[in-house]
């Protein structure tokens, strides 16, 4: 278990061992021979090739995250983030996911509380990188490997053309669980689909959450940067990233800020409001001719009306009762 941000370079060494061994590929195969993989590998050939699909494609699998965990810059989540991005990521994203939402092209993050995921797991950490078919090649580039990607819907074979991001989740003991591919340019699969994962809908919105910028930020960074012995391990195992780790956190202005001010109406009380999504325009001025932009912004929860008025909550009772006998 990690227990705070400065473990995450000598952690990140061990993640990509971990994820090389016996045990983590088996695991892969077992999910790949289950279907329960974001992606299918099929070989081309005579039968006993194409029965290797699974075992190549784990081996496969393995590598790129190896090389996307070297390649990633760290993000630390502290407990009071996590909360706004547990809390923001109850109410689903319906924005296409999108290259400019990431905050890096390959990174990790870590958060301090895990993410409690639907199926009883829990998350701690998620890997990332932008990712084409092209990544899970065969060494020689002979074609004979192609991938398919699994939806609501059923397989779907991935084109050359195809452009997405790779998340990779992993448990508190740092285990690789589950990975998602998320094409450029759609929204994330609801929740209530079999295939829609809770963890990538809280990934995303901390993305949201970190890249929300101007007068609207909700999160601030800070650079822990990795010690000279650090940086020469890590360069002897051929990690690329210098090993800074961003410490994510709530935005001064937001822990500071209070409820109420001199422009607010005369309320006789206060009342909580929940997070939500906002969309907002980005260019106003070409709003009339539909050539602006738009984009989803976070509004963290908070607390409404004037500090000296008494605080109203509403309690709504939902009664589960049997249903009436239908009428003869």
């Amino acid at each position: 278990m990690i227990t705070g941000p400065t473990e995450l370079p000598d952690l990140r060494l061990r993640m990509r061992e971990q994820v090389m061994t016996v045990e983590c590929g088996c695991e892969v195969v077992r999910r790949l021979t289950a279907n329960k993989s974001a992606v299918v590998p099929r070989l081309t050939g005579p039968p006993e090739i194409r029965r290797a699909s699974a075992v190549t494609g784990a081996l496969l699998m393995a590598r790129r995250e190896a090389r996307r965990l070297g390649e990633a810059q760290l993000y630390w989540v502290d407990r009071d983030m996590t909360a706004l991005t547990l809390a923001a990521a109850d109410c689903p994203s319906r924005e296409p996911v999108a290259a400019r939402r990431m905050p890096a092209e390959a990174g990790l993050v870590v958060f301090a509380e895990p993410i409690n995921d639907q199926d009883g797991e829990q998350v701690v950490a998620v890997s990332w990188s932008r990712w084409i078919p092209q990544h899970l090649d065969l060494d020689d580039g002979s074609g004979l490997i192609t991938w398919r990607l699994n939806t609501p819907g059923g397989e779907v074979p991935l084109h050359p053309g195809f452009e997405g991001v790779w998340l990779t989740c992993w448990s508190p003991q740092l285990v690789p669980l589950a990975e998602s591919v998320l094409p450029f340019g759609q929204p994330l699969v609801p929740l209530r689909s079999v295939f829609g994962k809770r963890w990538e809908h809280v990934v995303h919105t901390a993305w949201q959450l970190m890249t929300q910028s101007s007068s609207a930020r909700l999160a601030e960074l800070e650079g822990l940067p990795r010690s000279r012995p650090g940086r020469k391990r890590d360069q002897r195992a051929g990690v690329e990233d210098a090993g800074t780790v961003r410490l994510v956190r709530v935005h001064a202005r937001q822990r500071d800020a209070a409820p109420g001010g001199p422009e607010a109406p005369r309320w006789s009380s206060r009342w909580p409001v929940r997070p939500y999504r906002r969309n907002t325009c980005l260019n106003s001025r070409l709003h009339a001719e539909g050539g602006c932009e738009h984009e989803e912004r976070i509004v963290p929860a908070h607390v409404k009306g004037p500090v000296d008025k008494p605080l109203k909550v509403k309690t709504r009772v939902h009664v589960w009762d049997t249903a009436p006998p239908a009428e003869a």
